[in-house]
């Protein structure tokens, strides 16, 4: 159990800084918790099991595909969710997903806070609700020098929702006991 979950730290703390410095997480990464979560949950009798390791992984990639079909996260996100997925398996990487989401959008608001483009985008929110409920839909998509229209680097939300919800378990693990207790 040690080793899966040092795996895990190790590559999501590469793909978070990675994703800070270029805006990418490279599939490498991914495929290195895919490889490692399926394996180890298959041979190891401490794992969930194939199938609750498989569902995990679909379960992450299907949650997080409609942020990236809408174009609020790359690629690379919903990879790197489904890799987790196959480690953490289908109930807990459906509190992750959640947690996730809610550490995106906490983000999200203080990024566009500090940037000072948040009047711009409450008035464009405000503009999207005035139109739905007039009947006449009116959504300006914002450009690039704007805030809301820049890529903000997700796998450290990512990163900090896994650990988030594995704490519990990983603090099970005996040789973590002084980390858990302070």
């Amino acid at each position: 159990m040690i080793i899966i979950y040092l795996i895990l730290t190790v590559c999501l703390l590469i793909a978070s800084i990675y994703d800070a410095t270029t805006k990418r997480i490279p599939n490498w990464i991914s495929l290195i918790i895919i490889v490692s979560g399926l394996s180890w949950n298959y041979f190891s009798a401490e794992g969930l099991g194939l199938r609750d390791s498989g569902l995990g992984l679909v379960a992450g990639l299907l949650l997080m595909l409609p942020g990236h079909v809408f174009g609020s996260m790359g690629a690379g996100d919903v990879k790197l969710m489904a890799a987790i997925g196959s480690v953490a398996g289908f109930d807990r990487v459906l509190d992750i997903v959640l947690y996730g989401y809610l550490l995106m959008l906490v983000m999200a608001v203080l990024f566009v806070t500090v940037k000072g483009d948040l009047i711009k985008l409450l008035l464009r929110y405000k503009m999207l609700l005035f139109g739905l409920f007039s009947g006449i839909l009116a959504y300006q998509k914002p450009d690039s020098s704007e805030a809301a229209g820049q890529r903000m680097p997700l796998a450290p939300a990512i990163t900090l929702s896994t650990f988030y919800v594995l704490y519990p378990e990983i603090c099970n693990l005996r040789f973590m006991v002084n980390i858990c207790h302070f």
